[in-house]
């Protein structure tokens, strides 16, 4: 596998130059560009947490939801709780755990502004609250501090992609993958650059980015799904079949992907006769 990702970020690092984004044909109108909420949550290294305790903002429990939460003593505490309950559809108490987690890594940046992890933990909750624009600003920051701590540079990478700076994207996630072949985020990091290629219509780069994603980490349907995508895109119906086939075994409730592997096999039929 090592031989593999070393090649695979060799070819996808000879392009760095962007052309004009240009939508592909055989993107399905509901599976585009992902959302934040649909890709996992960044590497949780833990910060020490700050010893204190901060009083329980006054706040109305949607209705059937009668258990009042304390928020945490520490900005990481605060995100984890945010992201439990972001993905349960409680986005409103979610952003009380976020708003919160933003307003203790701003004072301990106050207090030290070479905090790495505060940095951290601030992008990673501006990124969920999809404050992209901040994400880049308190990013450029702690890069001045540290150019080398990596789980800022990929959350930037994700950030720029959703302000459709995929110029930027594409060297940040680069520059974490070239430095970060096995880190915890290496393999979101070639999925996005996937959906950079894709874009561009570059469907073999495309295929090598997302192929690393899936080789790197292996049941995430989407992923997969995308695969199938940009291999029906360059006429590899054999392939694309296959990656369907993963991503139906993944998510057998999904439509779009059984329609996509049936119209891939009746394409791979139609060109062998």
């Amino acid at each position: 596998m090592g031989l593999f990702i070393g090649s695979s970020l060799l070819l996808l690092a000879q392009e760095t130059e962007i052309a004009p984004s240009q939508p592909s044909q055989h993107l399905v109108p509901s599976q585009t560009f992902p959302t934040p909420a649909q890709t996992q949550s960044p590497a949780e290294t833990p910060p020490q947490p700050v010893q204190q305790t901060q009083p329980a903002p006054q706040r109305t429990q949607p209705q059937n939801q009668p258990v009042q939460r304390q928020t945490g003593s520490d900005a990481l505490q605060n995100y984890r709780i945010g992201r439990d309950l972001e993905t349960r559809n409680r986005f409103e108490e979610a952003n009380i755990y976020y708003n919160e987690a933003v307003r203790i890594c701003v004072e301990e940046l106050n207090r030290n502004y070479t905090n790495m992890d505060s940095y951290t933990v601030l992008t990673w909750t501006l990124l969920r609250q999809r404050r992209y624009a901040e994400v880049i600003n308190w990013g450029d920051r702690a890069l001045r501090v540290n150019p080398g701590d990596f789980r800022i540079v990929e959350t930037m990478g994700e950030a720029y992609f959703y302000l459709n700076d995929y110029e930027h994207s594409l060297i940040m996630m680069q520059r974490y993958a070239a430095s970060m072949p096995r880190g915890d985020r290496a393999s979101t990091a070639y999925f996005f650059m996937g959906e950079i290629y894709r874009n561009q219509r570059k469907f073999l780069h495309a295929d090598i980015a997302y192929t690393t994603a899936v080789t790197l980490e292996s049941n995430v349907f989407l992923w997969w799904f995308r695969l199938g995508n940009v291999r029906e895109a360059a006429g590899e119906y054999e392939p694309a079949m296959a990656a369907y086939e993963r991503s139906v075994s993944l998510n057998p409730g999904s439509r779009e992907a059984v329609e996509a592997l049936e119209r891939t096999r009746r394409l791979n039929a139609t060109a062998q006769r």
